[in-house]
């Protein structure tokens, strides 16, 4: 690459500016000070993404420079990124790492921190180790090590310089061609799905495509990674969204024939492909991966690559207009990425226990109108499964649910003639349902469903506590 050449070259240039490199690349991140503010959320997504684009002119000059917090960052690096007004990012290039190695690190954060207030709180009343610490991590301090900040300072030759102002005119031009746009919904989210006897991630999933399908009447590639986890050194297999069942139901909700208990039917006939398929990739039987490493190996050793991977319908496969990915814990607002194709649209999503939450990027495209049209879609399957008033009540009595320790649930099983065998049944269910959904989202359990008449009675004070009206709820 072009900034491979400019690197080796200041390597080259000077031995102090090798040794500046060396620490940096030694370093486990780089934290990054932005003198921002982000008006709203998608300001703050499109920074913590790519930076801010901002031309200045000095009094007196008539050559304006970038003044964006765009030329301050270091890609090689993880970065995290904290802003004048306190929030904070993590950046990071996706080839070292996957987003649930980055999302493992900013929770153990989170945690931490959470941790160590509650500790500041409770110490003068209980002994210091009444709240054990998340992380126990030890520090050496070496007193003859000085850890103070030390400005790095590189020499830099006059064709780098004009290497850098290139470099930043490119990025200034990606910029002005991105858009990036934030939905939270917050009327249902995984306690209404699951509740419908859905997978929340497969559901998320089908709501991108039908937006896309509703919005230009296309049924096109989308691609969802599935961590492989299970196996050593395992990473992701790709996930095609884009089935046959997906396409029929895309297809009838955007008819005004079908009735809305077809549409409902064809939905979950197309999330439930959805989650079968995803399961068959965790478990490596996807082929993406393993063809695409059949082709590098191929080309790096000289060896004729077959015609396969010149067909148009491999190529089709391999456009992908939606490139989504699931990742995201109470740790974090948002979670995004940009388009793969010219053409195309990043849509990382967050699935929380009673919202959505769609970061959706692209370059020269109707992204905020995506947004509206996927929201549209989404208030639509709240009226067709019953409303505002029914997920009120679920969302009731899912927390009520959770309130419940075993000892709670054994009683309220005993008295309700529930079955030994099925007292353990209900309390790992709970614990099924309690736990942020795993790395696919997968939470949808036909076991789960069994504690539906388990759950504490619904009656006129319920009604009052969620702020529901009574007659609306007995409607819906």
């Amino acid at each position: 690459s072009r900034w491979a050449h400019v690197r080796e070259n200041l390597i080259n240039h000077s031995a102090h500016n090798k040794a500046a490199l060396e620490i940096i690349d030694s370093a486990l991140f780089v934290l990054v000070l932005d003198d921002y503010i982000p008006k709203d959320i998608h300001e703050a997504a499109a920074n913590f993404l790519h930076g801010s684009y901002e031309l200045r002119t000095d009094d007196g000059d008539e050559i304006d420079y970038q003044a964006g917090t765009c030329i301050n960052r270091w890609y090689d690096k993880l970065q995290l990124i904290v802003c004048t007004d306190g929030s904070a990012g993590v950046n990071f290039e996706h080839s070292a790492i996957d987003g649930h190695t980055a999302l493992r690190f900013v929770s153990d954060i989170f945690a931490d921190t959470v941790v160590t207030f509650a500790q500041s709180i409770t110490k003068t009343i209980y002994s210091k180790d009444h709240i054990p610490s998340h992380l126990n991590a030890k520090v050496n301090s070496d007193p003859t090590i000085d850890t103070r900040p030390k400005r790095l300072n590189f020499d830099i030759p006059s064709a780098s310089l004009e290497h850098i102002h290139h470099a930043e005119t490119l990025l200034g031009d990606q910029i002005l061609a991105s858009h990036t746009h934030i939905l939270e919904f917050r009327d249902f989210g995984k306690t209404f799905i699951t509740g419908n006897k859905m997978s929340p991630d497969s559901f998320v999933q089908m709501s991108i495509i039908l937006a896309y399908y509703r919005l230009y009447g296309e049924f096109v590639c989308a691609y969802e990674p599935v961590l492989t986890k299970f196996f050593l050194h395992g990473r992701t297999e790709a996930m095609r969204s884009a089935t046959p069942k997906a396409k029929l139901f895309c297809e009838c909700w955007c008819s005004s024939f079908p009735t809305r208990q077809e549409k409902i039917q064809h939905l979950m006939d197309a999330v439930s492909e959805h989650a079968s398929l995803v399961k068959e990739c965790a478990g490596g039987k996807g082929v993406d991966r393993h063809l695409f490493s059949l082709k590098s190996i191929a080309s790096k050793n000289n060896v004729p690559v077959p015609d396969f991977f010149n067909d148009a319908g491999y190529k089709a496969l391999n456009h992908t207009y939606l490139s989504t990915s699931n990742c995201g814990n109470p740790s974090l607002r948002l979670f995004g990425f940009g388009p793969v194709v010219a053409d195309g649209f990043g849509i990382g999503y967050i699935i929380r226990d009673h919202g959505l939450q769609y970061t959706v990027t692209s370059k020269h495209r109707q992204t905020e109108r995506f947004v509206n049209t996927l929201a549209r879609y989404l208030k639509e399957v709240q009226n067709f499964c019953g409303g505002a008033a029914k997920i009120a009540v679920r969302n009731y009595r899912q927390t009520s649910a959770e309130k419940m320790d075993v000892e709670g649930l054994e009683s309220f099983d005993s008295q309700n003639s529930v079955s030994p065998r099925n007292k353990t049944k209900v309390a790992q269910d709970m614990m099924y349902s309690e736990a942020f959904d795993d790395i696919y989202g997968e939470s949808t359990d036909a076991g789960m469903m069994d504690k539906v008449k388990r759950r504490p009675s619904v009656d006129a004070k319920t009604f009052k506590e969620v702020g529901v009206d009574i007659d609306e709820a007995l409607m819906a």
